[in-house]
């Protein structure tokens, strides 16, 4: 490899690709972003991005990895799974946490494929009420989310009339579908949700009750 690419600088070795990055630094600070999972990342983390870390192999989880000269990865992914507890007031002993996917999407195919067998039966808010393509979102001509490719997807609704999940159809859906998971998440859809309407719908069928809180868990591990 040449070295000029392993020792110079971003603007020097591709002032192309630079430039790009210029463009959208400028997009983020002369836009107003209204989505609720973004964020601007801090230096800190962006420094932690950009360092050796960024060199390792990983797989696996910490102490059983497939790859040699994880001593220091595993030091780092323990040590945010123990900030991940603290942070959502979570006791150790009865609760573990996975700090691994890189996104939303991934980390709820992960839940999927760990409770609900292949094709079992699950349910979210429908995406043009305010659910998440992840949730099992499908049209009558395509299967636009891995999640309604392998497994069968039943949404749920809000109300026409007043705009919010209707929890009573929910139910009686439920009863007729009888899904492995319930879903109880949102993408764009701005009031708060009945949890324990959803707990125990849930319980009436059944089913595991997933919390998919992407967009309010800074409020959550706020105690908001």
């Amino acid at each position: 490899m040449n070295k000029n690419l392993l020792n110079g600088n971003l603007w020097d070795t591709d002032p192309e690709l630079f430039e790009i990055i210029k463009n959208e630094k400028h997009r983020q600070q002369s836009g107003l972003e209204m989505i609720a999972s973004e964020n601007f990342t801090s230096i800190p983390v962006l420094q932690c991005l950009s360092s050796c870390l960024h060199n390792k192999y990983s797989e696996g989880m910490p102490n059983q990895r497939y790859y040699g000269g994880n001593e220091y990865i595993d030091e780092v992914e323990i040590l945010a799974q123990k900030r991940a507890l603290e942070a959502y007031r979570l006791n150790p002993e009865e609760w573990g946490v996975n700090v691994q996917p890189y996104s939303g999407s991934p980390a709820n195919f992960a839940v999927y494929t760990g409770i609900v067998e292949p094709h079992g039966r699950i349910m979210g808010l429908d995406l043009p009420d305010g659910g998440h393509l992840t949730h099992g979102f499908f049209t009558a001509t395509k299967k636009i989310s891995a999640t309604s490719i392998f497994f069968e997807s039943m949404p749920y609704k809000v109300d026409p009339k007043t705009g919010l999940i209707d929890y009573d159809e929910l139910a009686q859906t439920a009863k007729l579908f009888k899904p492995r998971l319930i879903i109880a998440g949102i993408s764009c859809y701005s009031r708060c949700l009945d949890y324990k309407r959803f707990r125990e719908i849930a319980n009436e069928n059944g089913a595991y009750l997933m919390g998919d809180m992407a967009h309010i868990s800074g409020l959550v591990a706020a105690g908001k």
